[in-house]
């Protein structure tokens, strides 16, 4: 009998552990910079961008203060209910895809519940982090009106740029590309 529980209890580790590995691409969290990559300075006018400590979807904390303190990061504010944000989200994946360990996207839901974000970060192919911001700190921080909002900060923590109804994801891009020096 004890055999028979310790063979179970192993088997639920396995698959427990293999089901993990199904959603390992989900929310993952750039490696090193690439070699050789720099980024241009921000302009003397540059407003600071507002620090902030997001909850993620797994429970951890991602403190942005930190993240462009090594990358810039861009922050794509989305509801589940938004039909502008799912539109826009297939460019913002392939930017995503372009730029996965120079750059950070973090995806910040303020109005939407848990369960509906899960299901929209799967449904649109989200592998980036996504936060969930039930205070709404981060949307009242970065002045979203109503979303999408995208907001690109530099690796200094200024803040660059910000699309107030989103941005196609050629033009966002274009903007990720112009941080660079290779």
């Amino acid at each position: 009998m004890r055999n028979a529980l310790t063979s179970l209890v192993a088997a639920a580790l396995v698959v427990a552990s293999l089901a993990g590995c199904s959603e390992a691409t989900r929310g993952r969290m750039p490696g090193p910079v690439p070699s050789g990559v720099e980024f241009h300075p921000a302009p003397d006018d540059a407003p600071p961008a507002p620090p902030l400590t997001l909850e993620l979807t797994d429970g951890t904390n991602l403190d942005l203060a930190e993240q462009w303190g090594e990358r810039p990061v861009v922050l794509v504010f989305f509801e589940t209910w938004c039909t502008r944000c799912e539109v826009q989200q297939g460019s913002i994946n392939d930017v995503v895809q372009e730029y996965e360990d120079t750059v950070l996207f973090v995806g910040v839901a303020h109005l939407s519940e848990p369960a509906e974000i899960a299901a929209y970060v799967e449904d649109n192919d989200i592998e980036y982090p996504v936060a969930v911001d039930p205070g709404g700190d981060a949307t009242l921080m970065y002045a979203v009106a109503e979303p999408p909002l995208v907001a690109l900060v530099g690796k200094d923590g200024s803040l660059l740029r910000g699309w107030p109804e989103g941005v196609e994801g050629e033009e966002l891009s274009r903007a990720v590309a112009d941080l660079a020096v290779r």
